[in-house]
């Protein structure tokens, strides 16, 4: 029996994907380095920040780290000001479902602390999910599962009858490293052999609870 959900939260919960892909090329291109959209787009999905910078800015070390942060902060932040839709339709209602059976439920997420809470009070998650882990808070992020065991621990749930939600193999790989119950969400149809069961909406979790 499933006692508690551990969700991924961009391309799972919320898509901004896209606008932090976009921020990233911006943030680097500032220090001269070209980056293209779909190489960001396709190889940080649920990447730490740090790794990020690490990966793709010369010569950089953890003292680099802040000052991309912000870079990359404020070019995020001037996209959702401008009041572009990050929110998935369904993601509430299963929140609330979740909530209303009993079973607890933690946000899981790459991202750093200095974004969370902004996409956190902006989509009014906050009000919903109470635990909520990011790379900030662990020694490693994603696909270490360090994230995940850190958010079954909060919630006081064995992971062994915990679920992994996300869109990501770095999702899915820590969740069957810890023994939870692997559920892939691609919203256009792309499977994930490894993943328990694969899903093209959120609503489907609840064929597994």
């Amino acid at each position: 029996m499933i006692k508690g959900v551990v969700f991924d939260l961009d391309g799972t919960l919320i898509d901004t994907a896209s606008i932090l892909s976009e921020a990233w090329v911006e943030a680097l291109s500032s220090e001269g380095v070209k980056v293209e959209y779909d190489d960001i787009h396709k190889n940080t999905r649920g990447m730490a920040s740090r790794d990020i910078v690490k990966r793709y800015l010369p010569g950089s070390s953890d003292e680099d780290v802040p000052r991309m942060n912000e870079k990359r902060k404020k070019a995020f932040m001037a996209s959702i000001e401008i009041g572009k839709r990050i929110l998935y339709p369904e993601t509430m209602d299963v929140l609330a479902k979740l909530d209303s059976k009993g079973i607890k439920s933690a946000i899981g997420t790459g991202m750093s602390r200095d974004l969370l809470g902004k996409v956190l009070d902006t989509t009014r998650l906050s009000e919903k999910v109470k635990v909520v882990v990011s790379s900030d808070d662990v020694a490693n992020g994603k696909p270490s599962p360090d994230i995940f065991e850190e958010a079954f621990k909060r919630l006081k749930v064995d992971a062994k009858e915990g679920m992994v939600v996300g869109d990501s193999v770095n999702d899915i790989l820590p969740g069957i490293k810890i023994g939870a119950f692997t559920v892939f969400i691609s919203r256009n149809g792309e499977k994930l052999d490894i993943a328990d069961k694969n899903i093209n909406s959120l609503e489907e979790i609840f064929k597994f609870i």
